[in-house]
């Protein structure tokens, strides 16, 4: 096996497992925007389609097709010489994606007060205990993952699944530069936000809700837009 197609060895030791054979181009495709979403890929890390396919134990056919499908997404980008890269954001791009969360995921917030089954706020209480957990340990990497898995759940309980496809996109864009700035807790272990949001959810206050994921959404922004330029 030649160097180019050595899987990724990364610092954090995170690497994709081997796909089945079945579906690939789209398995390839959910596996890498998963990685995305979930800020375990980098800001200017190139994406080699070959170590790639090697990771994943598929051919390069259907990794290249699912890059170039993120590419047209602009979930990834191309340079100069084609290459596949995971693109850096600018501060001007960052804000808007977070002016945009803090009005979709509000108004997922206010819908899911209205919504969501006692079951699912359960649900989402426990995810939040795994993320304050994760915080405690300082294992960021699954502070972030739990958190984006939160987020998720709560949009799913606001029953607006054009909402959803919406925030997908954000969080693929951004999910990224999470992963790159994120360098521990905003707020005291009792002080986070998603416990003001989850009792709201319990009392049913769609106002209260939207202003917890506000706070929420803009003051967990606040670290990583000082580190970006335009």
């Amino acid at each position: 096996m030649s160097n180019s197609e050595t899987p990724n060895r990364r610092a954090n030791g995170v690497r994709f497992e081997p796909l089945s054979r079945s579906s690939l181009s789209q398995q390839a495709y959910d596996e890498i925007r998963g990685f995305l979403m979930r800020g375990r890929l980098k800001p200017g890390e190139r994406l080699v389609s070959r170590a790639l396919a090697a990771e994943l134990d598929i051919s390069t056919t259907p990794v290249r097709e699912a890059l170039f499908r993120l590419a047209s997404e602009q979930a990834l980008a191309l340079d100069h010489r084609n290459t596949v890269i995971v693109p850096h954001l600018r501060r001007s791009e960052y804000l808007e994606i977070r002016d945009i969360r803090i009005e979709l995921e509000g108004l997922a917030a206010e819908r899911a007060a209205g919504e969501a089954s006692p079951a699912e706020i359960e649900t989402l209480s426990r995810l939040q205990e795994r993320h304050i957990a994760a915080q405690d340990a300082a294992d960021l990497e699954d502070a972030l993952a739990v958190n984006e898995e939160l987020h998720f759940a709560l949009c799913r309980m606001s029953r607006l699944p054009t909402l959803i496809k919406i925030v997908e996109m954000l969080w693929l864009k951004c999910g990224p530069t999470l992963n790159h700035f994120y360098t521990g807790p905003v707020w005291g272990r009792l002080e986070h936000p998603h416990f003001k949001l989850i009792r709201c959810l319990r009392e049913r206050d769609g106002a209260g809700a939207r202003e917890a994921m506000r706070v929420d959404i803009t003051e967990g922004a606040r670290a990583i837009l000082s580190s970006l330029k335009d």
